[in-house]
């Protein structure tokens, strides 16, 4: 593929950027990717990495590009379309950019596994599935993806579809994170709310465990992965299982080891009844899978979130 760099100099990383890193998943990045002694250049969404005069100098230095950015979720997507439509053109932009250089980094794109694929397909979603975006936040994920493949020929490029990523450090923003809300609550001591039906069920990924996938694909062949599935690369990121809402709240009760409460508040209608993705194409093309339980993770996360008592160290 024109414009990619030796087998060596992939290996080798001098450099990842990490457009969209104050956010939770792009943190957690940030901080693996320095802990392991990489240059690591950090952007949020509105942090000047593009200007009038050109892209600021690490992207042009750069091997990887994580785009992480993203200023809607399910419920912001419909309520702000002119949100999507501004993302949109960031992205657009900075590819264009990137596509003017000799030798334009890889860049890794997340997208959303639980909103892109066609809800007649039946669950488990592999990569193959159709795609039917049914939501403004679905929509606005493929546009992203459509994007970057539109440069198949010039950027290497990977698409990640995630699904509902939890964990340490989570915040409960409107209309994202069930786990994160719920365990805010319990804080609060306000009852646990379960919107639409409490046997829809979602596939659960613990941060961690989605922040190793991206490091294993920032050391991997990626002319070899991309020869192999095509350019852009596109991998399902999840646990591969499916877990109701009503399950969810077994191991959160389990996890806090005390009575939980439930207010039930009608479905908003833009999510989907069941999601799981299959996950083998990460396996079989990374050696990549999930190791987290959920218990183990919703562990983690309420450790995170209860503050320890005086005079306690762990």
């Amino acid at each position: 593929m024109p414009g990619h760099a030796s087998r060596a100099e992939r290996i080798t990383i001098r450099r990842a950027v990490v457009i969209g890193a104050g956010g939770f998943i792009g943190r957690k990045l940030s901080a693996v990717l320095n802990q392991s002694g990489i240059d690591t250049a950090c952007f949020t969404r509105k942090a000047g990495f593009i200007s009038p005069v050109g892209l600021a100098y690490c992207l042009l230095t750069a091997d990887v590009v994580f785009y992480l950015a993203s200023s809607i979720n399910p419920l912001l997507g419909e309520q702000h379309p002119e949100r999507a439509q501004a993302d949109h053109r960031l992205f657009a932009e900075l590819l264009r950019r990137l596509a003017q250089m000799p030798d334009p980094p890889a860049v890794m794109l997340t997208s959303s596994g639980g909103t892109v694929y066609d809800p007649d397909v039946r669950p488990p979603f592999s990569e193959v599935s159709s795609t039917r975006a049914t939501s403004s936040y679905g929509a606005a994920k493929l546009a992203l993806e459509e994007e970057l493949s539109a440069y198949s020929d010039t950027i290497p490029g990977i698409i990640l579809r995630l699904s509902n990523v939890y964990g340490p450090g989570q915040r409960a923003t409107a209309g994202q994170g069930v786990l994160a809300h719920w365990l805010r609550s319990l804080q609060e001591g306000r009852p646990l709310r379960i919107i639409g039906d409490s046997a829809c069920t979602r596939d659960y990924v613990y941060i961690d465990d989605v922040v190793d996938c991206m490091h294993r694909l920032l050391h991997a062949d990626r002319s070899e992965l991309l020869a192999a599935w095509g350019n852009p690369l596109v991998l399902n990121v999840g646990s591969g299982r499916s877990t109701s809402l009503a399950e969810l709240a077994d191991v959160v009760r389990t996890v806090v080891d005390r009575p939980l409460t439930f207010e039930h508040l009608p479905s908003r209608g833009l999510d989907r009844a069941h999601v799981r993705l299959d996950v083998r194409r990460a396996r079989d093309a990374i050696g990549w899978q999930a190791r987290t339980s959920l218990t183990d993770g919703v562990r983690a996360a309420w450790r995170a979130a209860v503050p320890a008592p005086a005079g306690h160290s762990s």
